[in-house]
């Protein structure tokens, strides 16, 4: 698509979603490739994590183990290689309430 097409389409596209028949349709029409596109995403991501996360059992030691921290490591290894699947589980976890409190303010 070109510059102006992508421009075209995406005025488009805000008409109809903001019909709520539009919107309804284009929601329809869209869960499974979100649907799709989220779990393959969320799947490389893990890939990606496993990968970080592999160790061998020679590199578990007790010193290892005693400064090891549940906290950290989501912060430094999984976080970053799953901003995705991170996301998701906040939201998830996250409830009405807190949500509601918890906005980001202008």
């Amino acid at each position: 698509l070109g510059r102006t097409k992508k421009g075209n389409l995406r005025r488009c596209l805000t008409r109809l979603f903001a019909d709520s028949r539009g919107r309804a349709r284009i929601l329809d029409w869209f869960r499974p490739h979100a649907i799709a596109y989220v779990s393959d995403t969320v799947s490389n991501e893990m890939d990606m994590v496993k990968e970080a996360l592999c160790r061998t059992l020679d590199s578990v030691t007790p010193e290892f183990l005693s400064t090891w921290d549940l906290n950290s490591t989501m912060r430094n290894v999984v976080v970053p290689k799953a901003p995705v699947l991170h996301h998701i589980l906040r939201c998830a976890a996250q409830s009405y309430n807190a949500r509601e409190k918890n906005k980001i303010k202008d």
